[in-house]
């Protein structure tokens, strides 16, 4: 048990070494491309600050599996290249019970990762999406904990919940006359861009004041006003950045419509495979700190941990516009890269057990 402490504590040691090395460089570029950004629209120095950090979360989120693999390797290489490792084994610590505490480091990251991505995230992302509106100088948007309200000429716009491309649910328009007063109200139960504007769909409209008619209900409706879908898209986080929980609502909201949803069931298959990648990348440094490669350095362990994570990187990229081509299930797509490393992980393990002298007595004792 002290055993599996010490090496998770390395683990998370050495994984918060390289998350910070991997987060400062991303966020290097991002302060570079916010200090281009400053005077445009209303943005200033203090937005460009705030950027910043909220920016964080995305970025850890995103370096999190690189980090595992690289902080696994330095932090267990390290233990190697002290004979830490061998003192261990002389004490009874078995290959399995080893790669068990990795594991168990593993899951304790994996599931940090997945708590930042599916509710830390997507509120940074809303906050980001509220301060790049500044820079884009829309200041007739206001956010609310009600939606978002957007103010178009004589007409004012309340969206429940606005998707990515456009697309809206749990519409409001509020027309009001030259003096400010309400004349008419129309809700939509959703909206889709179309060629030269905003269709809202299954829509009730109802005039306000003396002269009252009745209602109206349409099927799907124009709607006569000039919101430019390069506002609704400003507007709009992406769905690799939204929670799954959003993601499934968002889905539903495209099957619905009969819209080709096969990129974002591809990011919300992607989002549920991430916390195994942790695992994975943990599992893959394991046979690079055995047998003789622990005389080898850090230089050399982190070279190898950044060729193996770009090639993760290269490989997800490669089968992801190769399986979109071929039109593959999402689901193999989002699992086949992390297959290749773990039938690779498992292969070098296996290889590094069978050179080793007393390897099988190490894997299997207590």
């Amino acid at each position: 048990m002290i055993l599996n402490r010490y090496v998770q504590r390395n683990i998370y040691l050495g994984t918060l070494g390289a998350m910070l090395l991997l987060v400062s460089i991303s966020m290097f570029f991002v302060i570079v491309r916010e200090l281009d950004d400053i005077g445009r629209g209303g943005y200033g120095v203090p937005p460009a600050i705030e950027f910043v950090l909220f920016s964080l979360p995305g970025k850890v989120t995103e370096s999190l599996p690189l980090a595992a693999l690289l902080g696994s390797m330095l932090s267990l290489g390290a233990l190697a290249a002290n004979s830490e490792i061998i003192a261990m084994q002389a004490s009874g610590m078995s290959i399995g019970r080893l790669v068990s505490s990795v594991m168990q480091a593993a899951a304790v990251m994996a599931l940090v990762g997945f708590l930042l991505g599916n509710w830390i995230v997507p509120d940074s992302q809303t906050r980001l999406r509220d301060i790049h509106s500044l820079m884009e100088g829309d200041s007739g948007v206001l956010h609310s904990s009600e939606g978002i309200w957007i103010k178009d000429g004589s007409r004012v716009i309340r969206i429940g919940a606005l998707l990515p491309q456009g697309h809206a649910r749990d519409i409001d328009i509020f027309d009001l006359d030259g003096k400010g007063r309400l004349v008419a109200s129309t809700h939509a139960e959703q909206a889709v861009p179309v060629k030269g504007g905003w269709q809202l769909q299954q829509v009730r409209k109802a005039p306000v004041g003396p002269s009252t008619a009745g209602v109206e209900t349409f099927q799907r409706l124009q709607y006569p006003g000039n919101l430019s879908l390069e506002l609704l898209q400003v507007l709009t986080i992406k769905p690799r950045m939204m929670s799954i929980e959003k993601l499934f609502a968002y889905l539903s909201f495209l099957d619905d419509n009969r819209l080709d949803s096969r990129a974002e069931r591809l990011i919300l298959w992607k989002k549920i495979v991430e916390p195994f990648t942790v695992f994975i990348m943990c599992l893959l440094a394991i046979p690079f700190v055995l047998g003789s490669q622990r005389q080898s350095g850090s230089g050399q362990r982190m070279l190898i941990g950044i060729l193996l994570g770009l090639a993760y990187v290269v490989c997800d990229r490669l089968f992801t516009q190769l399986g979109s081509h071929l039109q593959l299930y999402p689901l193999v797509i989002a699992l086949f890269p992390d297959l290749v490393f773990l039938l690779l992980a498992v292969y070098l393990l296996l290889r590094k057990l069978s050179l080793g002298a007393g390897a099988g007595v190490w894997l299997f004792a207590r």
